[in-house]
């Protein structure tokens, strides 16, 4: 009897907490997919986040230094993730069993007949997720030959509404007011150009259209010098950006993107999400990334108010229908005609 009795407990417990993780899933897929308005934020940048644009920017020749071994993003999510995989450090799906990509799909609001901009895809999971969802056509931009041969074979079962192409999106030119809808999910972080990047997305996008950025990380709340060279570490790492909500709602807003409205997260609740978990663990245990571990010694030197209230930023900006002028459109692009796959 007492054995039973052990057992029915433990099977509530596991149960319990079981619906207790879906519940918080569930709760940050809402505060996700219904951002607020921007109109409070992005009207000065504090000092950290000037100096992040001068001194952070990527160089042409910079290459990722993820870990010790020379491992490649196609690399680990080949061998360790699977070709269908989300390339994501956090996405929001309402439940562990929902598509990770849930809340992306409600943010853009596909209607049948859009034509979507992925820029930085990874293996086009989220892409065909909302092709076939949605019945929209998207264009997959992607630096990685590895990565557009994953989007053009699996997007076969999307019925061609997925097509991919090999370009640094920092090099894309396309027709002017081509897309309904532009979407980056952790990838801005790579550009070596943050102004010319969001440019290009205001000339690629139609009147009305959208622009959803995904971007883990921000200085918006760094208030010590101590702090902002810990962080510093990260991208000398990883050469990738954080690019925080203000500073983005700030050159957005500069462009004639209006309305804006965003959504942060502390780490304190995104660092809980089962994307991110899974995330660690393969960087800490499956690819014993020795930086990984340092990078977590500079984090136990860094004031745990920052650490742990670090966001994770969700900004999602219109193009209005009758946009301003603005100088941006006035920028060209560097010539590169991609080639759908």
């Amino acid at each position: 009897m007492a054995f039973v009795s052990t057992l029915l407990l433990v099977i509530a417990t596991i149960a319990g907490l079981f619906a207790a993780y879906n519940l918080f899933h569930y709760l940050l897929f809402l505060l996700v997919t219904h951002p607020k308005s921007a109109d409070e934020i992005g009207h000065e940048l504090n000092e950290f986040e000037q100096r992040q644009l001068v001194e952070w920017i990527p160089k042409p020749g910079d290459l990722l230094k993820h870990d010790d071994q020379n491992h490649t993003y196609d690399d680990v999510f080949r061998l360790y993730l699977g070709e269908n995989e989300n390339y994501c450090t956090c996405v929001f799906p309402p439940t562990l069993l929902s598509h990770p990509y849930s809340a992306v799909y409600s943010l853009l609001a596909p209607v049948p007949g859009m034509r979507l901009l992925d820029l930085g895809c990874g293996s086009g999971a989220a892409a065909r997720y909302l092709a076939r969802r949605g019945n929209v056509q998207i264009l997959c931009v992607t630096n990685s030959p590895a990565q557009a041969d994953i989007c053009r074979r699996q997007g076969k079962s999307s019925q061609d509404r997925v097509h991919a192409t090999v370009a640094d999106f920092d090099r894309l030119d396309l027709p002017e007011k081509t897309f309904d809808a532009i979407y980056s999910l952790e990838s801005i972080g790579y550009t070596k150009d943050l102004d010319a990047w969001l440019a290009r997305c205001w000339r690629l996008l139609k009147p009305g259209g959208h622009l959803l950025i995904l971007s883990p990380g921000s200085l918006d709340a760094c208030r010590r010098e101590r702090d902002y060279r810990n962080v510093t570490a990260f991208f000398e790492n990883w050469h990738y950006n954080f690019f925080g909500a203000n500073l983005l709602v700030f050159k957005l807003r500069r462009l004639g993107f209006d309305p804006i409205r965003y959504r942060q997260l502390p780490f304190c609740a995104w660092g809980l999400t089962w994307s991110f978990i899974r995330r660690l663990l393969l960087w800490k245990l499956r690819l014993r990334m020795r930086t990984m571990v340092q990078l977590e010694q500079i984090i136990w030197s860094t004031s745990k108010v920052f650490v742990f209230g670090n966001a994770y930023n969700i900004v999602l900006a219109r193009r209005p229908l009758a946009a301003p002028s603005s100088g941006s459109d006035q920028q060209p692009g560097a010539t590169l005609h991609p080639a759908d796959g």
